[in-house]
């Protein structure tokens, strides 16, 4: 599955990757929308609880607001890893199963630190 066809259509795993690097833009891009009305909820906590007919207090906006944090980075780090991956991927095919590995090994090494920041520190 790994190998062009004629017509020089891209490998499914590449193929997989664009897709997943597009979801994962559109899902960085709703919690980034939501960490933004969360904080304005915070700080203009009138405007938010009457636009939201008093369901979102400023407890619930700042409760939003921390739990949005870990998606955040999980979105982004998939994000730009996925996209690093495949501009590697077309520049050097030949050992694309190292730079998986560095890759793979520096988002569980940036999510650990996150983690540890967010929750430990």
């Amino acid at each position: 599955m790994e190998s062009k066809n004629s017509i020089g259509v891209a490998p499914i795993s590449i193929q997989w990757l664009k897709y997943l690097s597009r979801i994962s833009a559109w899902l960085l891009l709703v919690a980034v929308v939501v960490l933004v009305v969360s904080g304005w909820g915070i700080t203009h906590t009138e405007i938010i609880y009457k636009a939201t007919f008093g369901l979102i207090d400023r407890r619930l906006a700042n409760s939003i607001h921390r739990a949005t944090n870990i998606p955040l980075a999980v979105f982004f780090l998939s994000h730009v890893l996925i996209n690093v991956r495949l501009i590697v991927c077309r520049k050097n095919p030949n050992r694309i199963w190292l730079i998986d590995a560095i890759l793979i090994t520096v988002g569980l090494i940036m999510i650990t630190i996150f983690l540890y920041v967010e929750y430990w520190a």
